[in-house]
């Protein structure tokens, strides 16, 4: 989720660093493993879930198009493909409220990043709106740890939900984010008053999360990929959500796929 931008051209340029960096903690040595092999090696091969509609987070037309040219593409490689399955083991409205627990309670670990500024305007939003974003960030900053204990276990629980759906899947394919990249934000202060617009309608800015931190708070694999272009030539990606453990089975299909679409291209500067 903190990658500052594209790590690779390729899907498959990304197994070398993979292979160098996993394994236990230095601290739990004394065994070692290895990520399992893809689960199929041609797109025909591979069972696809297509989760690209939810009412907690609409996407805009552009990211629809990918999506849908996606989907066109493995229908016409053969794959298996069965779009919004009635096997979703998450509601995402739920996933991500526990996922802000988690990562807002790690937040409070250090909080030498949170300015005055920002500070003041964190408390001032979740006065104003104490349903809000806002209130829900300071609420799980300042959180029991008898709290994070049970988002925790509820992370583990939905852990072993995803596990069952991998079994009847090997990849979920979803948007990224909601729109492609928006105009940039130069304001550190009201850090949870920013918006982004989607189709004409003003949403949060950090909606952007809640299509990507469902693999995040799975812990599971997740590949992204470039699909097409807006008009104006932004990258439109979309993500292959796998299994745990599947980093292999993710990266081989968007490498894959982007075979079929035509891969990297260089953005226009």
């Amino acid at each position: 989720m903190a990658c500052a931008g594209v790590q690779v051209r390729g899907a498959r340029d990304i197994i070398p660093a993979l292979e160098a960096t996993v394994g236990p903690m230095r601290a739990d040595g004394g065994f070692s493993y290895a990520l399992a092999p893809p689960r199929a090696g041609a797109l025909k091969d591979f069972r696809v879930a297509v989760w690209a509609e939810d009412p907690h987070c609409p996407i805009d037309a552009d990211v629809r198009r990918a999506m849908d040219d996606a989907v066109a593409a493995l229908r016409a490689a053969g794959a298996h493909v069965v779009e919004q399955p009635a096997t979703i083991p998450v509601d995402m409205a739920v996933s991500h409220n526990i996922f802000q627990s988690l990562v807002f309670g790690a937040f409070a670990v250090d909080r030498s990043t949170l300015s005055p500024a920002s500070a003041a305007a964190l408390g001032l939003r979740a006065v104003r709106h104490p349903r809000g974003e806002a209130a829900n960030a300071l609420g799980a900053t300042l959180q029991s740890h008898r709290a994070w204990l049970f988002a925790d276990a509820a992370r583990h629980e939905m852990r072993d939900r995803w596990a069952g759906f991998f079994n009847e899947f090997d990849v979920l394919l979803l948007p990224v984010t909601p729109t492609p990249a928006p105009l940039h934000h130069n304001k550190d202060h009201d850090r949870l008053g920013r918006t982004i617009d989607v189709d004409g309608v003003s949403r949060s800015y950090w909606d952007q999360l809640k299509w990507n931190a469902l693999a995040n708070i799975a812990g599971t694999p997740a590949t992204t990929m470039p699909i097409t272009t807006t008009a104006t030539g932004l990258p439109i990606g979309i993500q292959a959500m796998g299994p745990a453990g599947g980093d292999r089975t993710t990266v081989e299909f968007a490498a894959l796929l982007t075979e079929v679409l035509g891969g990297f291209r260089v953005p226009p500067l």
